[in-house]
């Protein structure tokens, strides 16, 4: 196992100052506490439980890490975060990872170097490695929210992906739709691959498989748009698309005017996430509604509860409802 000595020779300081920097972070430079916590990174050593009780006092702060913070979808969450952190006497540091691995690595630094008292997850596109080895040290204050990781067991907060995916889908088949296209996020997302098996196997219980088509997006505006274009330009139209983010939703219903197509006369849109915009784009967005400002409140519990050593439920799964607004309606065919 690494050392305090390897830690030391490689930010090129003392063993002192490295103790320094661990047990009491203010005594030390920011241009050392930095360079103490890249060394940390560089050779994955973990400070000890008695060095950890050693600090004068706790940061009182926790870090949530997400993969774009202009997405509107992640307002909400980090809003029930904080109400909940604010309660407990902590801040909130929101960090834009924006799929980085060096901007991760940066934020899980302040673990060890007691810059941080816990991680938040809202994405699951960051180095496996990195969590791995904040989950080997004992009792890694580390929370999953909304997404997963498929071969790392951390405590976590979500849905139902596949059911919440398979109730809109059986929803656009009750109202004549035998053609339902898919929208999807990136397909090595593990949320997604769930969406789009619940897409899957609803259309197969219908005797619809057939008609599945799935085009991959990014949950953004333009990737909704431009897969809208590529799905609504050919000949083999679909009467329904599903998309896997109201963004990528909205950026459909564009491609349909942009067409002359006809919302929901000619083609029925179903998003998911329920953010603000659903309900006021034109038309308005049929969608799966996320609690998303519990699935917050929730997970910084969880955190809160790890804090403390108190023992927590792995898996919490909410509650998803289907909103059925002004974008769907029956089949014209």
């Amino acid at each position: 196992m690494p050392t305090i000595k390897d830690v030391a020779k490689a930010a090129g300081c003392s063993t002192a100052t490295v103790s320094r920097a661990l047990a009491s972070p203010e005594k030390v430079t920011e241009a050392t506490r930095q360079r103490v916590a890249r060394a940390i990174a560089e050779v994955g050593y973990a400070p000890n439980v008695a060095a950890r009780n050693l600090r004068r006092a706790e940061s009182r702060t926790i870090v949530t890490l997400l993969p774009d913070i202009s997405n509107p979808f992640f307002s909400e969450i980090i809003n029930g975060m904080e109400e909940v952190a604010h309660q407990a006497g902590y801040q909130l540091l929101v960090g834009d990872c924006e799929r980085d691995p060096a901007r991760a690595e940066a934020y899980f630094s302040l673990l060890p170097t007691n810059q941080a008292d816990g991680i938040i997850l809202l994405t699951s596109d960051i180095p496996h490695a990195l969590v791995r080895r904040a989950v080997s040290r004992a009792n890694a204050p580390l929370v999953m929210a909304c997404e997963f990781f498929a071969d790392i067991d951390l405590p976590t907060v979500a849905i139902d992906n596949y059911q919440a995916a398979a109730h809109a889908i059986d929803y656009l088949a009750s109202l004549g739709h035998e053609h339902i296209a898919s929208v999807s996020g990136p397909v090595g997302n593990p949320i997604c691959r769930e969406r789009t098996r619940g897409y899957r196997d609803t259309l197969a219980a219908r005797g619809l498989s057939g008609s599945a088509r799935v085009v991959e997006g990014d949950f953004g505006f333009r990737s909704g748009y431009q897969q809208g274009l590529a799905l609504l330009e050919g000949t083999d139209r679909p009467s329904a698309i599903f998309c896997h983010s109201d963004e990528m939703a909205i950026g459909v219903l564009k491609a349909a005017r942009q067409l002359g197509i006809g919302v929901p006369e000619a083609l029925s849109v179903v998003g998911f996430d329920n953010i603000g915009f659903s309900e006021y784009c034109e038309p308005e967005l049929t969608t799966v509604s996320q609690p998303r400002h519990e699935i917050g409140q929730q997970a910084m519990r969880m955190l809160l509860s790890l804090l403390a050593g108190e023992s927590v439920v792995r898996r919490q799964t909410l509650s998803t409802q289907l909103i059925v607004r002004k974008s769907t309606g029956r089949s014209a065919t």
